[in-house]
């Protein structure tokens, strides 16, 4: 999952160097705008595979029997999670990074979650 991603944002890089390479050579803008057009649709594809991605992450997170989600925050850009928030115990810090690991697209996980007792 990562490569394809990786190969992704590479030929979205090389395609926009050779489109900004012709325009500076023959001042024409109709390609520049297809290839803004078309990175501006897989950006928005990207997006909504993040959020997707959140949502899941956050779904199993909540179903995790021992562990209390409701102040944790997550965080997706790419396959990669971030965890932020408050859990009541320090075990369910660990807990939280393996769900989060165990999803099916996620890459890397980023735990940065603090304990903090109910109530404060």
């Amino acid at each position: 999952m990562k490569r394809s991603r990786l190969l992704q944002y590479a030929a979205i890089g090389v395609v926009a160097m050779a489109v900004a390479s012709a325009y500076a050579q023959n001042g024409e803008d109709s390609g520049a705008r297809q290839v803004l057009a078309a990175s501006g649709l897989m950006e928005k594809e990207m997006r909504a595979a993040d959020r997707k991605l959140r949502k899941a992450v956050l779904r199993s997170l909540t179903k995790a029997k021992g562990l209390k989600a409701d102040r944790i925050v997550v965080v997706a850009k790419g396959g990669v999670i971030w965890l932020e928030g408050y859990v009541p115990e320090t075990d369910q810090i660990a807990l939280a990074s393996s769900v989060a690991q165990g999803v099916v697209g996620v890459d890397t996980v980023n735990n940065r979650l603090i304990v903090r007792a109910e109530g404060l």
